[in-house]
């Protein structure tokens, strides 16, 4: 299969692992209702890595902020997205669709990849983020798309790494800061005002997450129990707290910062 076989888009990279062939048949068939093909993209098994000697996984620093460490799956997840950041960067990618391998499209998805195109407002990373209460707090609109789609800019932090289009430049940022990882992918996304990328988001999303299938992730994420002794545990509640601080302020300083600048837009 060619690269890119949606000649007039971005290629659409769908994060699967090899042994998961329901999951990318049902991608399969889900993206040609909406006129697309994906290029599959081999995922990184992470029940199959030595965590503790990885050097890519700062396990330090992720429990001494959030008192727990990383999951198997949620480290072969950020490792996968990584993997196409270095694809783009090695074969020259401009721009691509990154996708998981459990998300449903709304039928105008294609025309709001198309629409992206088209725009001529400036962006690195475009997330197609709507589960949840995403823009319940209000939203910035930058620019229309079609069938009441919007390009626009939140005043939060969401979560969620599902799907997402990003161009070499926000490739190139995102390598650099995931070298040593101690927070999942979505979490690198969000927190814009590090990463110094244009982040924005489509509203509503046009792609979504299969919330009741099994995630291959794992659900052991959600235990919050702590883990942590010694220094650790000394230093956990103030770290967490400037974790907490820090985010608040960020996101928070970000959209304001950025009202003058949206506005001309």
């Amino acid at each position: 299969m060619p690269l890119n076989p949606n000649s007039d888009l971005p290629p659409i990279f769908v994060i699967n692992r090899q042994s998961d062939t329901s999951r990318r048949g049902d991608m399969t068939e889900r993206l040609a209702k909406v006129g697309l093909t994906p290029t599959f993209f081999p995922a990184v098994d992470g029940y199959k890595l030595d965590i503790p000697n990885l050097p890519d996984y700062d396990g330090g620093k992720r429990r001494r902020y959030f008192g727990k460490d990383l999951k198997a799956g949620e480290i072969g997840c950020l490792l996968s997205h990584r993997a196409i950041y270095q694809r783009m960067v090695d074969e020259n990618i401009e721009r691509a669709v990154v996708l998981e391998d459990d998300v449903f499209f709304a039928d105008d998805f294609r025309a709001v990849l198309e629409d992206i195109q088209k725009t001529e407002l400036p962006w690195d990373l475009i997330r197609f983020v709507g589960h949840g209460k995403v823009f319940d707090l209000g939203f910035r609109k930058l620019a229309s798309l079609r069938h009441g789609y919007s390009i626009t800019r939140v005043p939060t932090s969401p979560s969620g790494a599902y799907a997402y289009l990003l161009n070499k430049a926000a490739a190139q940022r995102l390598l650099q800061m995931m070298q040593r990882n101690w927070v999942p992918v979505d979490i690198t996304h969000s927190r814009a005002w590090e990463t110094g990328l244009e982040t924005l988001l489509i509203h509503p999303s046009p792609a979504t997450p299969d919330l009741d299938g099994p995630s291959t992730i794992g659900d052991e994420r959600f235990d919050n129990t702590k883990r942590i002794t010694g220094i650790t545990r000394l230093l956990h509640p103030f770290c967490r707290f400037w974790y907490k601080l820090s985010n608040g302020v960020g996101k928070r300083v970000l959209y304001a910062s950025s009202w003058f600048r949206d506005r001309k837009l």
